[in-house]
């Protein structure tokens, strides 16, 4: 992910799924996620900045969800700011199957099936809109 001025984010390290989850920002332009403060979720949303948890969105947006794991104190992901990017028509970058069905990852799983809940079909994490045929 680029901010407004075009530098790439850097996610700060926070265990061994940073370089998966920086490879997954690398093809966002927006971030949704919100987490207790010593999660990643919450982490990544800071460096975000500006483009993280932001109330607009388009079709052209790749948005990168990140959802807090099975831990106390554990955050849900923010589905209203989901939906309002499901409203638009942004497509989205999660967690792969094989990565999201690992015990701990609760909260991408939720994602996942808000995902296909709204009509969105997934190629190894980045989300689509169905589209709809006459």
């Amino acid at each position: 992910m680029k901010d407004q001025n075009e530098v790439r984010v850097v996610l700060p390290v926070t265990g061994r799924y940073t370089a998966k989850d920086q490879a997954k920002l690398d093809k966002a332009n927006k971030f949704i996620g919100r987490g207790s403060n010593r999660s990643s979720t919450n982490s990544y949303r800071l460096a975000c900045g500006n483009n993280a948890n932001v109330e607009n969105y388009t079709n052209l947006d790749v948005v990168f969800i990140s959802a807090e794991g099975n831990r106390a104190g554990r955050v849900s992901p923010d589905f209203d700011l989901i939906k309002k990017a499901v409203l638009a028509g942004s497509s989205f970058i999660t967690d792969n199957k094989i990565n999201r069905n690992r015990q701990y990852n609760r909260g991408e799983r939720d994602v996942a099936d808000f995902l296909r809940n709204s009509r969105y079909e997934e190629t190894q994490g980045y989300w689509r809109k169905i589209c709809n045929s006459m």
